[in-house]
């Protein structure tokens, strides 16, 4: 009887606790509609693109018609900025220069010595020794090569 006590008092403590914690929670903020900037001008976001020191190049990310032939071409930062393209009905432009980053590591990552010269430094050419399989020492393509 005495453990039947303490299992409903246990199930009411949790229950109690879990309203709690419910009740601090606070409640999801109303949602609110996206409103969506315009790009800095194609001029602005090649110097930032510039300035980085990251980038090598861009690719345009078309946002009308007229610019979609451009869509996924690169160029590098010393290229003439091919937008705002002729026959965009936009009065400023959409689309976005995207920056290529520089994946070319600056630092040499070779360790040091080159091997190639201990290896090749033996005293003898192994070869030269004919036959150099132990399955070859008693056939004739061996010696194929005199």
């Amino acid at each position: 009887m005495e453990y039947g006590l303490f299992a409903i008092g246990g199930v009411i403590l949790l229950s109690l606790a879990a309203l709690i914690m419910r009740s601090r929670q606070t409640p999801p903020e109303p949602a609110t509609e996206h409103i969506r900037q315009a790009p800095p001008p194609p001029q602005t976001q090649l110097a930032k693109l510039r300035n980085s020191k990251r980038f090598w190049g861009f690719k345009v990310e078309s946002h009308c018609r007229a610019s979609s032939r451009l869509a996924g071409r690169q160029f590098t930062l010393d290229e003439r900025i091919p937008i705002p393209v002729e026959g965009c009905e936009s009065p400023h432009c959409d689309c976005c220069l995207v920056g290529l980053p520089e994946r070319r590591a600056l630092t040499d990552r070779r360790s040091g010595g080159d091997r190639r010269r201990s290896i090749r430094m033996e005293g003898s050419d192994r070869r030269t020794d004919l036959p150099r399989r132990k399955s070859d020492s008693n056939s004739w393509v061996a010696y194929s090569h005199l």
